[in-house]
């Protein structure tokens, strides 16, 4: 087998492979701290930007993804509905800044964490809100 490309991308490619194996494994063994974060390390990886230096879009994506995994009541996430999120979230952050920088009202915009916290984003969760039970893995 012949691999082809940048040999840094092999090395990531296994990387974000090797945390969602680990986030699959902690799930099922109901760890939901451990889980939770290695899914949130999974899609960083894959969109390229565990290493931002916009600290702010760090904090809201890894608050806003914890907050997609748990209120599906079943901590698990596919390859492609982790893209999704994570493409989801990006948009909305840059709305966000966007607004907050066109805004009348004067943001300081130096500490938004707690605001990013109280923020409610409507998330396309599969789970239907009959279900009662909640489960990892």
């Amino acid at each position: 087998m012949v691999l082809k490309g940048n040999p840094e991308d092999w090395e990531t490619n296994q990387v974000w492979r090797h945390f969602y194996r680990l986030a699959c494994l902690f799930a099922r063994s109901q760890d939901l701290e451990r889980s939770l974060n290695c899914f949130v390390d999974v899609f960083l990886i894959r969109g390229n930007e565990i290493h931002n230096p916009d600290k702010d879009w760090l904090d809201f994506f890894r608050r806003q993804f914890t907050i997609y995994l748990i209120g599906k009541k079943r901590i698990s996430c596919s390859l492609s509905e982790g893209d999704m999120i994570h493409d989801f979230l990006k948009m909305e952050y840059e709305q966000i800044k966007k607004d907050i920088s066109e805004s009348e009202i004067p943001f300081n915009g130096e500490c938004l964490a707690q605001w990013f916290a109280s923020l409610e984003l409507d998330f396309p969760w599969l789970a239907a809100e009959s279900e009662p039970h909640w489960s990892v893995g």
